[in-house]
């Protein structure tokens, strides 16, 4: 039954790079001009985004790569299935019994600038093992590099430049339905139960606004409960123009404390006049931590730090999500790209 679903198949061929039996691997295809041929397994013969283009000609559907400035952690795309199968020349060690992973095809070639990753040096890779963001085949999960790092190994070495014909399979089916939804006041059972509804005949990839007229406290309540069933099954991926992601209402106690910062954001404090604070980090004084200084400075001097890309807003739970948004909105000049929201 399945193979009678296969919409099309697309063949290639690829050189072994000769990598050692049991050195790790963090491509299984890397482009011809990579430098990271030590860590792949096969290079192709031709740029990766020639590929893409053959292989979209022969009918596979283009899905959607992660992207961290979208809000998009969860890479989308179309299933695929290789011949000769990858576990025929890499050792596959998954993390706490996870299931084997599934390599989808989601057309990722560019960065987050939109510049071709061929003109970087970034590896021109074909088919990550983790979440590469310009690799057109990733596996069907969140893989961050160093958790998976060691994992895949080669099984045997192969000679150096030897010759492999490979064979890719998919079903047009398998790309996940998408689902733009609205979370409004007193209706967050209605939004999970449409969520696990369209769950039930496959993958979702669902992008949640958060209507303006709900208050943080409302907001936060929907956020946690996205939380508990954000899965490589329904896909909390994404947030609406203007808007904002559903972990912006999940920020941790533990940052408050400035001391603990890896960096400084920005910290907005909503009220009858909002302010806006900037962190100064002095690294000359003594000791191994910088002394920190927060300053205010009005939202037309904020553009003026492009070094800060967080700001944390500290909102009443009664703070409508109209009200945060205008604020936001008057540092749309900055580089800010991570809001998180403490309710208070």
């Amino acid at each position: 039954m399945i193979s009678c679903l296969l919409a099309a198949a697309f063949t290639f061929t690829a050189v072994a790079t000769g990598v050692e039996k049991g050195a790790p691997i963090e491509f299984i295809f890397a482009g011809k001009d990579t430098d990271h041929d030590y860590e792949s397994m096969f290079l192709l013969d031709r740029p990766i985004d020639e590929f893409c283009r053959e292989i979209e000609k022969a009918g596979i559907p283009r899905g959607k790569p992660a992207d961290a400035a979208l809000c998009r952690l969860w890479p989308v795309g179309c299933k695929v299935s290789i011949e000769p199968s990858i576990d025929k020349f890499v050792n596959l060690r998954l993390l706490d019994g996870a299931q084997p992973p599934v390599p989808i095809y989601t057309g990722g070639t560019r960065l987050a600038n939109g510049r071709p990753a061929a003109q970087t040096k970034s590896p021109f890779a074909l088919f990550a093992t983790y979440s590469l963001a310009q690799a057109p085949i990733v596996f069907n999960g969140i893989y961050n590099q160093g958790d998976v790092y060691g994992n895949f190994t080669v099984k045997e070495t192969l000679k150096k430049g030897a010759r492999y014909s490979f064979k890719i399979s998919w079903e047009k089916a398998t790309n996940p339905k998408s689902l733009n939804l609205t979370a409004k006041p007193g209706q967050a059972l209605d939004l999970l139960k449409s969520i696990k509804d369209a769950s039930e005949n496959g993958e979702v990839d669902v992008q949640v606004k958060f209507d303006g007229a709900l208050t943080v406290g409302e907001a936060t309540a929907v956020a946690n409960a996205l939380a508990e069933i954000d899965s490589v099954k329904i896909k909390i991926n994404g947030c609406a123009d203007g808007n904002l992601f559903y972990r912006a209402f999940m920020p941790l106690v533990k940052w408050t404390d400035r001391k603990e910062r890896l960096t400084q954001p920005f910290e907005l404090t909503i009220g009858e006049a909002d302010k806006l604070l900037f962190i100064e980090e002095d690294w000359k004084v003594d000791g191994i931590d910088p002394k920190l200084t927060p300053k205010e400075i009005s939202f037309d001097d904020a553009a003026n730090h492009p070094k800060v890309d967080t700001c944390f807003i500290y909102a009443q739970k009664s703070d409508t999500i109209d009200r945060i948004l205008q604020s936001i909105n008057r540092l749309k000049g900055t580089k800010i790209r991570n809001w998180y929201i403490f309710a208070l």
